[in-house]
């Protein structure tokens, strides 16, 4: 997608150029981020998500335009003049990754924002996609490889911005014959699940080397293990190699019997985005400025991240969100890009999808850009 058609571009009459080049009218999901806005009533009074944990209480931000020094709409500084805010619920998993919510909340940069935030960590086998997609929560993060079979299936998701790279590994065990990825040929890989954002970015580099990641052609085994157990299955010899995400990634070569095959951020698949903002398609639909406004929070604890890791590995390790240790986990950020943007999420979208679809988690016949118009929406930001 070239990088001049900016679908906020389109805001002057002419209507939206959607990632495949089609063109819409603007619509209440399109409006540039300075626009005159008012929240909608349903985003107002909606009940609060089941399972949330942790959030701050504020009101709720109503019309207004661009206002504090910081750029943020009157309506988000003056949040809380309301008290019928509804809570949105992230979804998160106990990773190192996890920095840019974990530190929109702590600092206070959903509350400036008029948004009520509550941060749910996933647990065993839940399908976060299903739960994002049905609304029972409004988002996640992940790499968007491993949405894209559930949004072509109708899962009602959408992407909206990358948020980081860095956190995904390819490891096998050091006195392994295992050398390089096409090494892997008939050997088990272990994951903590077969649609994790680890799962799906390295089955592109099996592809690279020739070897058919699906289960059904056989040609690799994988094995699927509680998150904080894939390590020991490497450890232990229980597979040749593993696929998942800091801080379980980066134990075996911590503690001196691993290395890295690959990582997200080397080869010819390396990425700008292991993780993107997945949001609820209504969500998007309905309450656009809620959205908006959520997205760009969750973007500032991006950039925060960057030159202040060592406070954020605290905020990490001291309130309980990731476990392990605080040095180790503010190397890992330090090891991460903080480079949060929506273009180019979208500009990367179309090839990847192209590509993907060799991996066979997709229908080869799918039409690529017809999947990326219905995965992505830039919200109006052009960041």
């Amino acid at each position: 997608m070239p990088g001049t058609n900016n679908p906020a571009d389109g805001a002057h009459g002419t209507g939206r150029v959607l990632p495949s080049g089609a063109v819409v009218q603007e619509t209440g999901t399109t409006r540039r981020a300075g626009d005159s806005r008012r929240l909608s009533r349903r985003g107002l009074i909606g009940g609060i998500a089941a399972g949330a944990v942790g959030g701050l209480v504020l009101g709720g931000a109503a019309g207004g335009v661009l206002g504090d020094r910081h750029g943020r709409s009157a309506a988000a500084a003056d949040a809380s003049a309301s008290a019928e805010a509804r809570r949105l619920t992230l979804i998160y998993g106990g990773d190192v990754c996890d920095a840019p919510a974990i530190v929109a909340l702590e600092k206070g940069f959903f509350a400036e924002h008029g948004l009520d935030v509550g941060l749910h960590k996933t647990v065993g086998d839940e399908d976060i996609k299903a739960a994002v997609g049905s609304g029972t929560y409004d988002a996640s993060s992940g790499i968007f490889y491993s949405w894209l079979k559930p949004v072509e299936q109708g899962q009602n998701v959408k992407f909206i911005a990358g948020l980081h790279s860095g956190c995904l590994r390819l490891l096998a065990r050091n006195d392994s014959d295992v050398k390089q990825i096409s090494d892997l040929r008939g050997r088990s890989i272990g994951v903590p699940s077969l649609s994790s954002s680890a799962t799906m970015f390295f089955s592109l580099d099996l592809v690279d080397a020739g070897i058919d990641p699906s289960a059904e052609a056989g040609e690799v085994q994988w094995r699927v293990y509680d998150t904080p157990l894939v390590a020991d299955a490497l450890k232990n010899g229980e597979v040749d190699a593993i696929a998942t995400s800091d801080p379980i990634a980066y134990r075996p070569i911590q503690e001196g019997y691993g290395w890295e095959l690959a990582t997200n951020m080397t080869g010819a698949n390396a990425q700008a985005y292991c993780c993107c903002t997945a949001l609820n398609g209504d969500l998007v639909a309905d309450e656009p400025d809620v959205a908006r406004e959520l997205v760009t929070a969750w973007a500032e604890g991006s950039r925060y991240v960057a030159g202040n890791e060592d406070e954020v590995a605290h905020l990490e390790i001291d309130k309980g969100y990731v476990a392990g240790d605080v040095d180790l986990v503010a190397t890992l950020l330090r090891s991460y890009r903080w480079e949060p943007s929506v273009t180019k999420l979208r500009d990367a979208l179309t090839p990847g999808i192209e590509k993907f679809k060799r991996t066979g988690y997709l229908d080869p016949d799918v039409d690529t850009d017809a999947l990326a118009d219905r995965a992505f929406d830039t919200l109006g930001l052009d960041w």
